[in-house]
């Protein structure tokens, strides 16, 4: 109790330290225009949230991700299973991994862009980001099942495919939840930088470019801290679920 309380003191102390000089750089620079005061930000901020429009932006983004998200997840895991029980099909895969975990993001997105425009490439990009992510996660489930217990499987069942999908999936679970609560983050902040940079016309990129544009900088860190209050709020949504799984009892 007293360490968790510790963590939040430390925590708000930080953010306060951040904030003084903020201003205090702001107010050395004495140009709004450069670099808005905490203040004039904070008062962006009020007049966003109280427009009806903002949350209706935020829906578009939100949309967006969980298409994608649930797309890639779903392929990933399955792709995940397979490459857990064939060598083979790892093999096949893993240059494509590779290449996707190396490549800088906005590479990606620029790539992206250029061959399938804007229309879907937020979609594609999204998922190509969240994918191997969750690929990995399912495969390493898959292949830190115990021998023994794999030898068992087998002795019970010689169907392939109601082993991995009934057997191995369940048994591969703690890695699967893991690697979905890594990706779900990075996803939210790559749908934002591929809207902000194919300058699709709604959603919480494309505010960001608006302010950058036509320099309202306030804006531009306003939306900024709206994008760390949601990223901090759907974490603490994921690992609230997560926990109520992990502690769901099991049915003999």
């Amino acid at each position: 109790m007293v360490k968790n309380y510790r963590k939040y003191i430390l925590g708000s102390i930080s953010i306060i330290i951040l904030f003084l000089i903020w201003e205090i750089v702001s107010l050395s620079i004495a140009n709004q225009y450069i670099l808005p005061s905490p203040l004039f930000v904070g008062k962006t901020l009020i007049d966003i949230l109280i427009d009806y429009q903002t949350y209706q932006i935020i829906s578009i983004t939100f949309l967006r991700l969980i298409v994608a998200f649930i797309l890639s997840s779903l392929i990933a895991v399955i792709l995940g299973i397979i490459a857990g029980n064939y060598k083979f099909i790892d093999e096949l895969m893993h240059p494509f991994i590779v290449i996707l975990r190396t490549l800088p993001v906005a590479s990606i997105i620029v790539i992206i862009l250029i061959l399938f425009g804007n229309e879907y490439s937020l979609f594609l990009i999204t998922f190509l980001m969240i994918f191997p992510i969750v690929y990995e996660g399912t495969k390493q489930g898959v292949l830190n099942i115990p021998t023994e217990l794999k030898n068992t499987i087998a002795m019970e069942t010689n169907n392939k495919s109601e082993i991995m999908f009934k057997l191995h999936f369940p048994l591969s679970l703690p890695y699967i939840k893991t690697s979905l609560l890594q990706s779900f983050g990075l996803g939210f902040k790559v749908i934002v930088m591929a809207e902000f940079i194919s300058q699709t016309t709604k959603g919480i990129g494309n505010e960001l470019f608006k302010g950058s544009i036509s320099i309202q900088y306030e804006k531009v860190f306003a939306w900024t801290i709206i994008l760390i209050i949601l990223v901090f709020l759907v974490e603490i949504i994921v690992k609230i679920l997560n926990n109520r799984i992990s502690n769901k009892p099991k049915i003999n």
